[in-house]
């Protein structure tokens, strides 16, 4: 027999397709009385929702969730590389993987983030911002779970991060070993709590120079590469004393050469530029980019592969595996 669709329900119901889908969701309330048609609708035609189905038993399903400021995936495609090695170790266990995301100030991606826990045996949750505290969430609902990126109970949960701060002082040990003492650097949003951890590891650079970080060089840059061209517009045509810029991603880097450019400051014999971050954008742009490189896929393939270990209750403590960040120079630097 044909599995009965929203529009059987609906057209059953008397009541839109939309209706019936804002009720199975929960993204709008339903008055009473309609929401009794669509339940008696979907009794008649032997309809189950699909999150529904997924109660109970294993599901053979992770769900990698993404926080993100803007909802567009576009702006950081270091995401596509975590996703790959996730893919590649749950393929390898016969898993499959689904995809959330969890938008700051978007009350309706985390309604659907809440809701596809219940369709997945455990969660990978990537890059969580400050005030996220799922954690207890995760656990009271006694839902397998591990941190991709910086958590702040660093004592109670499961996580793999990249050495941030480690990435932070690289960042600036390599301009500073070189005699640059101006450096711009352009951090991720202030939401992110790696974000502190890569500011502390810049200013450790300095310390170990026996230099003070000036603190006006530091800025909290937007996620989206246009924002960040218009601020490094700014930043760079205001004091034209920058030797040096380093950028938490390829995305902002992006911005500077841009910037870079619009203002005839030439790259890398003006102002040379480190990245932090490792994906496609580095080489594909001109000049190619000097970054520090996280290993996304292998990012991924550690933090899916912690979480079988957990499912399969081969691992019942706490865990931590912090990975290192590796220097790879290319074109928009000058090399020693």
């Amino acid at each position: 027999m044909k599995q009965a669709t929203l529009a059987d329900i609906a057209a059953s119901a008397g009541v839109s397709p939309a209706t019936v889908s804002y009720y199975f969701s929960g993204r709008k309330k339903i008055s009473a009385p309609v929401a009794e048609k669509i339940a008696e609708a979907a009794k008649k035609l032997n309809y189950t929702p699909l999150h529904a189905a997924f109660r109970g038993g294993a599901k053979k399903i992770v769900n990698m969730c993404v926080s993100m400021e803007n909802g567009d995936l576009s702006d950081n495609i270091y995401y596509l590389g975590l996703m790959n090695g996730i893919m590649d170790c749950l393929a390898e266990d016969g898993y499959q993987l689904m995809f959330s995301r969890l938008v700051y100030g978007d009350a309706e991606s985390h309604s659907h983030f809440l809701k596809s826990m219940e369709m997945a045996d455990g969660i990978i949750l990537c890059n969580p911002r400050k005030d996220h505290r799922f954690e207890d969430e995760f656990q009271e609902r006694n839902i397998p779970f591990v941190i991709l990126g910086a958590s702040e109970k660093t004592g109670s949960v499961f996580y793999v991060d990249v050495d941030m701060r480690g990435i932070g002082f690289q960042g600036a040990d390599f301009f500073l070993a070189r005699g640059h003492r101006r450096i711009l650097y352009l951090n991720m949003p202030e939401t992110m709590t790696q974000s502190q951890h890569r500011l502390d590891g810049f200013r450790m650079a300095y310390t170990r120079h026996g230099l003070v970080f000036n603190e006006e060089d530091h800025f909290y840059a937007p996620a989206g590469m246009e924002e960040a061209f218009e601020l490094v517009k700014r930043l760079l045509g205001e004091n034209r004393r920058y030797t040096a810029v380093v950028t938490a991603n390829e995305v902002l880097a992006q911005g500077v050469i841009r910037a870079a450019r619009n203002l005839r400051i030439d790259i890398p014999g003006k102002l040379e530029i480190l990245s932090m971050g490792g994906t496609v954008l580095g080489i594909c742009t001109v000049p190619s980019l000097t970054i520090i490189d996280f290993n996304s896929h292998r990012h991924g393939y550690e933090a899916a592969k912690l979480l079988l270990e957990i499912l399969h209750r081969k691992r019942v403590t706490p865990f931590h595996m912090i990975l290192p960040g590796s220097l790879v120079e290319r074109g928009s630097t000058r090399g020693k």
